[in-house]
């Protein structure tokens, strides 16, 4: 199982956020699970988890972080390149919010976070051509040197979308692997399926936690279909 979550916060005022007591939660809940990075994730295992943040906005920083450190939790943070430490202004039916800076990336890479790449904007890949999603999924210089390896070998397919074309280009970038949302599959490193982490998963126990999570799933997957890609899922 992979965990997708965007924003952690005091409150939760749309499907994106979590608040912090929920946050607190689901993570007591791992507690029976094995936790680890991407690098480390079998997709055939019941028992592992990857707890993943899409966007690195710095809500994450202060309010999840201090819950993970105090669980000594592993975490995967993707970020885009041309929104660090901006606010959220394009996202217009979001709360305004802010990313992390480069600051606040170094302090979670300190303490337990990877640095992973989700594109230099955000676009939906499978509607650019091979030059535009080349350029989109090249990692500046500037960020590979501030975060080597292990960080920066992963990568996110903003909206989950993804097509041949795509995943073969993040295939000949020489990532690691690559994450999705509902639009994966567990055959394929480079096309992992996420699951949604809102307020309203209950992670309480391993029986329990797939029937939640099975439940959800149907229900992002029917959520994504309706925004057709207008929206934010990852």
């Amino acid at each position: 199982m992979i965990l997708m979550y965007h924003k952690v916060d005091l409150i939760s005022p749309t499907r994106w956020w979590v608040s912090a007591a929920t946050f607190a939660k689901q993570m007591d809940a791992l507690k029976g699970r094995e936790v680890v990075y991407l690098a480390d994730y079998d997709p055939r295992s019941d028992r592992q988890c990857v707890i993943t943040f899409d966007d690195a906005y710095e809500n994450i920083h202060r309010h999840g972080l201090p819950i993970l450190r105090e669980r000594s939790l592993p975490f995967e943070v993707f970020i885009n390149g041309d929104f660090l430490g901006r606010w959220n202004h394009a996202d217009r039916v979001e709360p305004l919010t802010r990313y992390c800076g480069l600051e606040q990336l170094d302090e979670l890479a300190a303490h337990g976070a990877r640095i992973q790449w989700h594109t230099i904007s955000h676009p939906n890949l499978t509607a650019l051509d091979a030059t535009d999603v080349d350029c989109e999924i090249s990692i500046p210089e500037d960020l590979r040197f501030r975060f080597p390896k292990p960080h920066l070998t992963w990568f996110a397919y903003p909206f989950g979308a993804h097509s041949p074309a795509v995943v073969d280009a993040v295939r000949r970038k020489q990532f690691e692997g690559a994450v999705s949302v509902v639009d994966g599959t567990a055959c394929d490193i480079y096309q992992l399926n996420r699951v949604v982490a809102s307020e309203d998963l209950v992670l309480a126990d391993e029986q329990r936690s797939e029937k939640s999570i099975s439940t959800l799933r149907r229900g992002w997957t029917h959520v994504f279909e309706r925004l057709n890609l207008h929206r934010r899922p990852g």
